[in-house]
């Protein structure tokens, strides 16, 4: 007998045999759960990054965003990830200010306010060139 047999082997003319397996009890049975789990939407990080307070420390002392990083530190993050893609950052700017789903709460008064100063800002500093539209 060899050490490496393997006892219980299933004989190769029953290739495709199978062990039915039945449920101990007439109770319906639960999907698995890893089937969905890893499709679920993670939880959305709500502390401020150091990449932000990075963020903010390069940007002018009047447009520090503070109640937008201590009331809404998510959309800080996701602004000062995208910062300098031109594109996402304007996105993120007209998703923020715009109601596309309708009957939205808002942002208060004075994050608002900052949102707008920095979106200003950020199309002061970010605008096209026209010497990069003529090479175009």
């Amino acid at each position: 007998m060899s050490i490496y047999r393997k006892f219980n082997r299933v004989p190769p003319d029953e290739l495709h045999h199978f062990e039915r397996q039945t449920p101990a009890s007439n109770e319906p049975q639960l999907p698995d759960s890893s089937e969905w789990l890893p499709k679920r939407k993670a939880m959305p990080y709500e502390k401020l990054l150091a990449t932000t307070v990075t963020w903010c420390d390069a940007l002018p002392p009047e447009l520090h965003p503070a109640v937008l990083r201590a009331r809404f530190p998510r959309i800080a993050n996701g602004l000062a990830s995208g910062w300098r893609d031109r594109d996402a950052t304007m996105r993120s700017f007209d998703e923020l200010l715009t109601d596309k789903r309708g009957g939205r709460q808002g942002f208060p008064p004075n994050v608002l306010q900052e949102l707008h100063a920095l979106k200003a800002f950020y199309e002061e500093s970010h605008a096209p060139s026209e010497q990069g539209w003529r090479r175009a």
